[in-house]
């Protein structure tokens, strides 16, 4: 479990300090893993009780949030990610206010990484986490969060 915090400590760091990534071929879109077949579209919940809107096109998916939050717009972006097999990484928008967002966007985006589950019904992992200065923008970097979305619909439904 310590070794699983660690890496994705490291991408968090690493995506956050924009390193730059080797090139990769792209994923093969006629994987046969179980996993690569769900469609993530749809409703999903965090364990908090707040829900959000996954749209998938290919190997993109993108979250929103689906009704206004405290330093949140309804719509507005919760994480931006890339699909592989069952591993979704990407970034993830930390939640302040729009004013704050508009300021210091740069430093607000994390990176994050999670796995879905066999099902396709749980997608669990961890986000970096930032403390940003509302003054300068500074920002300081602070624990990993735990992150657990669970699909609340069904594809089609």
């Amino acid at each position: 479990m310590i070794y699983l915090r660690l890496v994705c400590v490291l991408l968090a760091l690493l995506t956050a300090n924009g390193v730059a990534a080797q090139p990769q071929a792209a994923p093969d879109k006629d994987a046969h893993s179980p996993q690569a077949a769900f469609d993530l579209t749809g409703h999903w919940q965090q364990e908090d009780g707040q829900t959000f809107h996954f749209t998938q096109d290919g190997s993109s998916l993108t979250s929103r949030y689906s009704t206004a939050s405290p330093g949140n717009a309804g719509n507005a972006i919760d994480f931006t990610a890339t699909i592989y097999g069952n591993l979704i990484y990407g970034a993830h928008r930390a939640a302040f206010s729009p004013a704050m967002l508009e300021k210091c966007s740069s430093q607000i985006w994390v990176g994050m990484g999670l796995t879905l589950n066999a099902e396709g019904t749980e997608l669990a992992g961890f986000r970096g986490g930032r403390i940003v200065d509302a003054d300068d923008c500074t920002v300081e970097d602070s624990d990993p969060v735990r992150l657990v979305y669970v699909r609340i619909d069904r594809p089609g439904s």
